[in-house]
């Protein structure tokens, strides 16, 4: 092909640029190939057509972000028409015709796609050039380890794309095409991308850093790194110019790192942030967690200034993104995917400042400080005022209870919500609560590796047997009035208004109100919002209604009154 072009009139540079562009399509079209047709793969029913095995789909070899072995792998034959080389040739053909097609439909006549190799903290093929936008998707921590799930595809890609010498007998790879890609600067193979390059991933790997014998662990291994590259690609932005970034993930360390990155070492502070699907809501890296599909699209400016209290940023903060909340949930935006998206807008208060007086930690640990006592609790307090729920009225306890009523959703067959630890993390950090609270309060029970919702039993027949078999759980007497909690009271007026006459429910709720006044009024802003706000399935929706209904207040659907009511109250 190189020879061909030549003759054509190209020069010997252009002939061979031409040559590697089409061995690099070829390549790619190889480890497609690779991809969909290794001992790893397993069958993906969900693509099945009819009876036929020949008509059913393989899913890739990383589906799971991983490798993993795999009992009744998957074989295609290599020329077969719907999954053979062929096919994966004629996605890479249409791939590129998209690619040019994007690029000459540009505005600019003179529109031009440049690709360098480069790293992210160092950022020095790019010179010294002011950008105006810099769009990146940052490392999600500890979410996948690429350099050495990558070196499935690369051991091919430099076999396709280099030459073969031999010397004194021994046959030897030799550079062809992308040289620095596979040859070091003195010409030697660089065997797997994980040697080369491990320690240079943005990512938090502990195996990692142990295997090389670095003497920072892990995390701050990985924030080092993230505060390079934030700080690098500052220095190349123009002073208006935009950092638009991607981050998708529920643990308050990694929102720490971004922030110690971008906010304090960058001095750069979010200026707007948005909630945009980017994750399959079917993905299979989702089994066993909370679904998180969204990420938070920040927009970042250079320049943080002036300071302000801390406290009053967090009071700011509550009011702009209850209202955020609220259209999200309008919107659809529910479960951890609302937490996230209120979050990106809550970032953007606590960043515009360059010191916020009132934080206690000193040093670095201060941006922990701030995502634990102030980011996630102001994103906790904006989604429950947005579900009428104001939180200088609830406790921890009724707080988190609430949030993982709302939140947290459940699986088919599951007669209880299920939290695994990462979301339980997240809802005791946003609620103020030591993970051991509410679990000590009986509002969740630890079972190996998850908690369990102590909450009305979902799939009973009866309303009575749901909320019955919730206090025996929780080991709560309905012939005894002994309540630590507002939980405790709800559960309470719930068991009486669903098995007593409506005068004798009365009596009993007066008596709770006598004896525990702060619970009953937490209590009853907790059963006010959830009959309003949990699915007509869950079965505690039909329990807080008849609460609701029983004790003469707002029925759900007509709440708008006693939100105005709390409201002011707060003002005030």
């Amino acid at each position: 092909m190189e020879q061909e072009k030549i003759k054509e009139g190209l020069s010997k540079e252009e002939a061979f640029k031409y040559a590697e562009a089409i061995a690099t399509y070829l390549a790619i079209t190889l480890i497609k190939q690779a991809d969909y047709n290794s001992i790893v793969n397993a069958w993906n029913p969900s693509t099945g057509y009819g009876s036929s095995l020949a008509l059913l789909h393989a899913g890739h070899t990383l589906s799971f972000r991983g490798i993993s072995m795999m009992w009744n792998f998957v074989e295609y034959n290599f020329t077969l028409a719907r999954v053979g080389y062929s096919k994966f040739l004629s996605l890479t053909s249409e791939g590129l015709n998209y690619l040019i097609s994007a690029v000459s439909s540009s505005s600019s006549s003179s529109s031009k796609v440049k690709i360098l190799l480069d790293d992210a903290t160092i950022l020095n093929m790019v010179g010294d050039k002011g950008f105006d936008l810099i769009a990146t998707d940052p490392p999600y921590r500890d979410d996948v380890p690429y350099t050495e799930l990558s070196d499935f595809y690369y051991v091919w890609l430099k076999r396709a794309l280099s030459d073969v010498k031999e010397s004194f007998g021994v046959r030897r790879l030799a550079p062809r095409f992308h040289e620095k890609a596979f040859f070091d600067n003195l010409g030697n193979e660089v065997e797997t991308q994980w040697k080369a390059f491990a320690l240079r991933e943005i990512s938090e790997n502990e195996g990692r850093v142990q295997y090389f014998g670095v003497n920072t662990g892990a995390l701050d291994h990985f924030k080092f790194l993230l505060s390079e590259s934030f700080k690098t690609m500052a220095s190349r932005l123009k002073d208006d110019g935009l950092l638009v970034t991607y981050y998708a993930h529920t643990s308050p360390d990694a929102w720490e790192a971004l922030l110690e990155a971008g906010w304090l070492n960058a001095k750069m502070r979010v200026t707007v942030a948005h909630a945009m699907a980017t994750e399959s809501a079917e993905s299979v890296v989702a089994r066993g967690k909370i679904r998180l599909d969204m990420a938070i699209v920040a927009t970042w400016r250079k320049g943080v200034k002036g300071e302000a209290l801390i406290d009053d940023v967090y009071a700011k903060a509550v009011e702009a993104c209850s209202k955020d909340a609220h259209e999200y949930r309008t919107a659809g935006l529910e479960g951890v995917n609302l937490f996230v998206a209120v979050l990106g807008k809550v970032l953007s208060h606590f960043t515009q400042y360059e010191r916020l007086i009132g934080l206690k930690a000193t040093d670095k640990a201060f941006v922990r400080d701030l995502v634990k006592n102030y980011i996630y609790p102001a994103t906790v307090e904006a989604i429950a005022r947005s579900y009428g729920a104001v939180g200088a009225r609830l406790s921890p306890s009724s707080m988190f209870y609430l949030l993982s009523k709302v939140l947290i959703g459940r699986r088919p067959r599951q007669i209880r919500r299920i939290l695994d630890r990462t979301a339980a993390i997240m809802l005791s950090i946003g609620t103020r609560n030591d993970l051991k609270d509410p679990e000590d309060q009986k509002v969740i029970r630890r079972a190996k590796e998850y908690y369990v919702l102590l909450e009305p039993k979902w799939g009973a027949s009866d309303p009575k047997d749901a909320i019955g078999d919730a206090l025996t759980a929780r080991g709560l007497n309905p012939r005894e009035l002994r309540m630590e909690t507002a939980v405790d009271a709800l559960h309470l007026l719930e068991f009486y208004a669903a098995t007593l006459p409506r005068e004798e429910f009365k009596r009993r709720a007066e008596e709770i109100k006598s004896r525990e006044p702060r619970l009953f009024d937490e209590a009853v802003v907790l059963a006010r919002v959830l009959a309003s706000s949990l699915p007509a399935e869950d079965p505690e929706r039909e329990l807080a209604k008849q609460v609701v209904e029983a004790l003469g207040l707002a029925t759900p659907g007509t709440l708008e009154p006693f939100l105005h009511e709390v409201r002011s109250d707060a003002d005030r």
